[in-house]
């Protein structure tokens, strides 16, 4: 039996499909091309970059208002101080001189009397009426600057208190002139009564009303200068924090543009970058250097103006105080242990060479005064209390003054130098961060637009 023998199958006619080549200047398929992004991944370049560029310009932005309200502030800050609580404080302690000189020239009017030969009265009624003009500019200033309703209330009380002063005045010179012939340096007892009303207003309500306006007023000025540096600080503190970041997110974006579009740097960024970090840098030592400014003038200038004006006035109530010595025995030791209190307090608070040799002479001159009561010679005595002549306790005191009014005008002339300064100095950050800043803007978008154009 044989075996049977399968034939094989006959091949397939149908043609196998071969693969069609690519055009002549056609792009591979993209599975073939591994290093091309997806269109998802195409789509997100574009996206982060300008969000990037939106925090970069919000961080202007920010830099931007900060810098704006730091200055404004500064600016505010400054004109509160040189044209609000430092002018206040000053024209408070020129109104707690003038009352003080006030009295001693009332004294110094009743203990000459009549005897034009003993002591220059007419000198001493031309200052009495200049220090009464001088009180009533001194409040009306104060008035019109705007005190607080407390600082008002004071002021108004003041005022009525100085016209009570001004009638008892007028009544002891009044009763004074009533008399023709009294003893030197003894007016008549009706018109010391008037007088010692009168200096007893003056020392227990004018005065300490005028003290607490010039205190009232340098604790202003020491909270105007406080809050100065404190808002400076915060300014510079927030500008850095602006300024800072905005310069890292530049050069985040620069970093990235450089990886991603191979480029080494982009020279709008890079001029952006330095723009924002050079003011920031500016900005934040201006306001530092504000706060520094306002302290300094302060402590270095108006505190020692302050203290010398105070100087002064203590100074001219003491000489006050040698003229009562004189006028009324019976108190007398009374009236020296004001002096020599007072005398106390004139230590001298100024680096002025000559301040300390002329108190020294004016001390001198006021125990040859004693000697000379002591001594019986009551005339030559109030001759040199009221003689403004060379050698007599009147020049020396008159000396004195001279040097302690020049040199408290000079400190005073230092702050308002000194805060001049300061508006000087932010004159031109109104327009510059704006100017700036708006630049570096448009080079921000100028470097970011051409590498966003690359994928439309």
């Amino acid at each position: 039996m044989t075996a049977s023998v399968v034939a094989p199958a006959a091949p397939s006619t149908r043609a196998i499909p071969r693969p069609t080549p690519p055009a002549p200047g056609s792009a591979p398929p993209a599975a073939n091309r591994p290093d091309t992004p997806s269109p998802r991944r195409r789509s997100s370049v574009p996206t982060r970059l300008r969000a990037a560029t939106g925090v970069v310009l919000a961080l202007v932005a920010g830099l931007l208002a900060a810098l704006v309200v730091g200055v404004a502030a500064a600016r505010d800050n400054l004109h509160t101080i040189g044209s609000g609580t430092a002018p206040q404080a000053a024209t408070a302690a020129d109104l707690y001189y003038a009352l003080a000189d006030m009295d001693a020239q009332v004294a110094n009017v009743l203990l000459i009397g009549h005897d034009e030969q003993i002591g220059n009265k007419q000198s001493a009624l031309r200052q009495l009426r200049q220090d009464r003009a001088a009180v009533t500019a001194a409040l009306q200033t104060l008035l019109d600057r705007g005190l607080d309703l407390a600082g008002e209330g004071t002021a108004r009380r003041l005022l009525a208190d100085l016209a009570t002063y001004d009638a008892l005045t007028a009544q002891a010179r009044f009763a004074d002139d009533l008399v023709l012939e009294r003893p030197v340096a003894r007016p008549p007892a009706n018109a010391t009564g008037f007088y010692l009303s009168a200096t007893a207003l003056m020392h227990q309500d004018l005065l300490p009303a005028a003290d607490l306006l010039g205190r009232t007023a340098e604790n202003g000025l020491a909270d105007s200068a406080d809050d100065g540096r404190s808002t400076a600080r915060a300014a510079a503190l927030a500008i850095v924090a602006f300024g800072g970041a905005a310069v890292l997110a530049l050069l985040v974006v620069q970093v990235r543009i450089t990886r991603r579009f191979r480029r080494v740097f982009n020279p709008f960024l890079v001029a952006a970058t330095v723009l924002v970090a050079v003011l920031t840098g500016l900005g934040a030592s201006l306001l530092l250097d504000h706060g520094d400014r306002v302290r300094d003038a302060k402590a270095e200038a108006f505190d020692p103006f302050a203290a010398l004006a105070r100087t002064r006035a203590v100074a001219s109530d003491a000489n006050a105080d040698e003229s009562r010595y004189l006028m009324l025995p019976e108190r007398a030791g009374h009236y020296r242990a004001q002096f020599n209190e007072k005398a106390a307090l004139l230590v001298p608070t100024s680096t002025e060479p000559g301040l300390a040799a002329r108190l020294a002479a004016f001390r001198r001159d006021d125990a040859a005064l004693v000697a000379a009561v002591e001594s019986g010679r009551r005339d030559a005595a109030v001759g040199m209390a009221t003689n403004v002549g060379r050698g007599n306790l009147a020049f020396e005191f008159y000396d004195y003054q001279s040097v302690l009014d020049s040199t408290a005008k000079s400190h005073h002339d230092d702050f308002t130098g000194r805060i001049d300064a300061g508006r000087d100095a932010l004159a031109g950050w109104r327009w510059a961060p704006p100017l700036v800043l708006g630049v570096g803007v448009l080079l921000v978008l100028a470097g970011v637009r051409p590498r966003l154009r690359e994928y439309r």
